[in-house]
């Protein structure tokens, strides 16, 4: 009996000990406070009379990252990290527009690439000085943003970048220039991650291109054309002379011959291109070709309408400069061609295709070789070195192209025994020309210029190539395997 109450009464001593710790707490909490000043403790810590919802009543907890921002609502959240706002009861991602100071939904870029893909090429020549027109090849420019560190998952794919500028009359302003717009237009278009709409993107090209000729010190401006493709839409920008035009498969193809813009001043003229599948390809020239006589913008279309077809666009602006020429263009020149290729994306075969291109390691090419007085590399046996320039060994292989094209592999094979430049010539039958098999990596192939294996694994089995530049001279190529 003395064990059950000496038990009972430490029991009753615990919680009267445990009731008085919880006693002290509460005095301790509000000590300094009286019944009458409960409104300080309020103002002070609001925390101790507020309810914490629960999570049946209250929104769910914000994803990682997130916060929340009742300055906006109730449903909105911010991400301080990505600089992105979400919307709950939307389900939406916003950005700010720093033009306006405004939210505006994410914009989410489209791959069209099942549907279109691009590619495009130049040529220029130089004055007996050196002096020199400039271009820039950017045919992906997500993978151009990205060695930028640059966010251009808003825009869509392809996306592509060509720019001519004119070596008239300061060839070190156009090099200036060609090395410069893009490092200052791909930050600015990746600047807003909202959509674009076409006047947005006139003016983003527009400012960049004047902004340009003030920090390199030009009072009159660029003399330039540029192309910028997004998707399915094409900003073309002009000033100087300069002039893009748009063209489709033939002359009278339903008005796609009516795209361009050109400008005979300093002011930059825009607009902008939504392409449809007639549309074939583009052309960009500086003021001396698009005012040598005779150069109308019908004419310009008409001499690389085939070769751009044909996806030959080096070859095109090789025509297409040789013409000017001989109408009295004079040196520096310069020209650029794109070529637009279409497909049905619900169509099986060329998606096959084009899935099977993309696993390729190897391909098999022949090719035939002219050489110049500016080809490096060790020369074939028995052979002296070139003294024709790069220009007419260029336009000796154009004269080519039509025969190796309707020809097929015989004319090929006839035309690289009697006219390469290459010892691989001398290979037997069909072998003529053979350059054997190319890995995909060009570091892997011995001998075989980066060039030439980059534009063997862009053709199909027996398609005849463009004109391919490489230190040892240029090339045509025929992939047989």
């Amino acid at each position: 009996m003395a064990d059950q109450k000496d038990m009972k009464h430490a029991a009753i001593n615990a919680m009267m000990s445990k009731e008085s710790k919880n006693i002290a707490v509460v005095h301790k909490t509000n000590q300094g406070y009286s019944g009458k000043d409960l409104w300080r403790l309020k103002q002070e810590r609001p925390e101790l009379f507020t309810a914490a919802p629960s999570q049946e009543e209250g929104q769910p907890p914000p994803p990682p990252g997130y916060q929340e921002m009742p300055s906006l609502g109730p449903d909105w959240l911010y991400n301080r990290e990505r600089d992105l706002y979400l919307n709950r009861e939307a389900k939406k991602y916003y950005v700010r527009d720093a033009a306006i100071n405004e939210l505006c939904e994410l914009g989410v870029g489209r791959d069209l690439t099942s549907n279109i893909s691009v590619v495009g090429d130049a040529s220029a020549c130089a004055t007996s000085s050196g002096a020199s027109s400039k271009h820039v090849i950017i045919n992906d420019l997500h993978r151009a943003a990205a060695s930028m560190k640059l966010d251009f998952s808003h825009h869509d794919s392809p996306a592509a970048m060509f720019a001519v500028y004119d070596g008239k009359p300061n060839s070190a302003l156009a090099e200036g220039a060609a090395k410069s717009l893009h490092v200052r237009l791909l930050p600015r278009l990746a600047q807003h991650r909202g959509n674009w709409d076409n006047e947005r993107l006139e003016a983003t090209v527009s400012d960049c291109i004047q902004n340009l000729a003030v920090e390199l010190g030009s009072q009159a401006g660029l003399n330039l054309a540029v192309v910028l493709l997004l998707g399915g839409r094409l900003v073309l920008a002009a000033a100087g002379g300069a002039a893009c035009l748009v063209f489709g498969r033939d002359g009278g193809d339903g008005g796609m011959d009516d795209d361009e813009v050109a400008s005979d001043g300093p002011d930059v003229a825009t607009t902008c291109v939504i392409l449809e599948d007639s549309h074939v390809g583009a052309l960009l020239v500086t003021n001396g070709v698009r005012t040598a006589p005779g150069m109308t913008g019908t004419r310009l279309r008409s001499l690389v309408r085939g070769h751009v077809a044909a996806t030959r666009p080096r070859a095109a602006c090789i025509s297409l400069l040789g013409e000017a020429r001989r109408a009295g263009a004079e040196p520096p020149l310069v020209a650029a061609a794109v070529r637009f290729t279409w497909t049905d994306p619900e169509a099986p075969a060329p998606k096959k295709a084009k899935l099977e291109a993309s696993r390729l390691t190897k391909v098999r090419c022949r090719h035939i070789l002219f050489r110049h007085s500016g080809s490096t590399g060790q020369l074939d046996r028995g052979k002296p070195k070139a003294t024709r320039s790069v220009l007419e060994a260029e336009e000796a292989l154009l004269r080519l192209l039509p025969e190796l094209a309707m020809g097929g592999p015989s004319a090929f094979t006839t035309r690289c025994k009697k006219d390469s430049d290459c010892d691989t010539k001398l290979r037997g039958g069909e072998l003529a020309g053979d350059l054997g098999w190319l890995d995909k990596d060009p570091a892997k192939n011995r001998k075989i210029p980066a060039s030439v294996v980059r534009a063997a694994f862009g053709l199909n089995v027996g398609q005849l190539s463009d004109i391919v530049a490489s230190e040892r001279g240029v090339h045509v190529l025929l992939r047989t395997a």
